[in-house]
């Protein structure tokens, strides 16, 4: 029997110990590591606007500068106008809910009551859950100004060393030049999925916010905005985004309208997610839908809704980490799609 064999168990005792101190250090911090992370994602989204300014002969300092002030005036002037739609939304949410109540009790007339079983009872509970879901996103919304000043002077800092991050690696590493490499390609896979989510994110929102707009739905750019945020959280991201466009359209074009706008949004997130990203992705930092929603719950139990919001990215820093070694790239095939862990195993990987 091969004696690597007998310190399986401990290496496997070892690695859980690690991992439950781990969660539990990042649980305690969380405030900190989720501003922290959300910095640097952003970061990460605007350095290559900051090297193509270098490279077209604009000097470090000043292009650092240029996109920090353009990545401000896009936060102040999107923030005010979101932040302002959704006061207004807020103010009116006790007139969607008198509407909503009263469509769910001219429903219930035509619904039959069972001993012990009261859909009437169920359908007010699903207008209480909506409701309260409303108020939440326009909470959140309203209170997340704080936050985003401070994501936005920490992500200044990152920027200006991102912009010599090429030089002090080099000068750090010198001839290690297999660590280099990693480095190296850990940075670009991180830097190209966090665009290019930010991308597929970004044009999802603007065409369901036009669109909502073109149908004369209210507070389309709020939802653009909000759908554009929640799009980062795999499966339930969407439909909670899009819960209140579609009680918007039910109150103003009757069932047919609320069925128009989840058709619109279905059909633009099909395409985003179905054509769009894997076109420009590929197919190696894609995630199993199981493992995905491990993640999901896993993150949200660290972060709360922060790492609600950042379960892709930093599951995907996760997979792009164990794929960087020998050792651990079976654990990445494990974490991709079922094809992907079948190519592995025909390629003898």
């Amino acid at each position: 029997m091969n004696s690597n064999d007998h310190s399986i168990p401990a290496k496997i005792l070892l690695y859980s110990t690690a991992a439950v101190i781990l969660t539990i250090g990042m649980r305690e911090i969380a405030s900190i590591l989720t501003v922290i992370f959300f910095s640097v994602f952003t970061a990460l989204i605007f350095t290559p606007l900051v090297r193509r300014l270098k490279q077209k002969g604009v000097p470090g300092g000043l292009s650092v500068i240029l996109v920090i002030l353009l990545f401000t005036l896009v936060i102040l002037v999107l923030g005010v106008i979101v932040v302002k739609a959704a006061m207004q939304f807020g103010s009116q949410i006790p007139i969607y809910q008198a509407q909503l109540t009263e469509l769910v009790n001219s429903l219930t007339r035509y619904i039959p009551s069972y001993e012990g079983f009261s859909v009437q009872s169920i359908l007010r509970s699903i207008v209480s859950i909506t409701i309260s879901l409303m108020v939440n996103i326009v909470n959140e919304i309203v209170n997340a100004g704080t936050t985003a000043g401070i994501v936005i002077v920490t992500a200044a800092f990152l920027l200006i060393d991102a912009a010599n991050a090429p030089e002090k690696v080099d000068s750090e590493i010198g001839r290690q030049s297999e660590l280099r490499l990693r480095l190296s390609e850990f940075s670009r896979k991180l830097v190209k999925f966090i665009v290019i989510r930010a991308e597929i994110n970004l044009i999802t929102g603007i065409v369901i916010a036009l669109l909502l707009y073109i149908g004369g739905i209210d507070f389309a750019i709020l939802w653009g905005v909000l759908i554009f945020m929640l799009s980062y959280i795999p499966y339930i991201g969407l439909v909670i985004a899009s819960v209140p466009p579609i009680m918007l359209a039910l109150f103003k074009y009757g069932p047919l309208g609320a069925l128009a706008v989840i058709l619109i949004i279905v059909t633009v997130d099909a395409f985003a997610e179905n054509v769009l990203f894997p076109s420009l992705m590929g197919k190696g930092l894609q995630l199993s839908p199981a493992f995905l929603f491990l993640a999901l719950i896993y993150w949200n139990f660290v972060f709360g809704l922060g790492g609600v919001l950042l379960s892709i990215p930093l599951t995907i820093v996760l997979k792009i980490i164990l794929e960087s070694f020998e050792e651990t790239k079976w654990l990445a095939r494990l974490m991709g799609p079922a094809e992907n862990v079948y190519e592995g195993e025909t390629s003898g990987g």
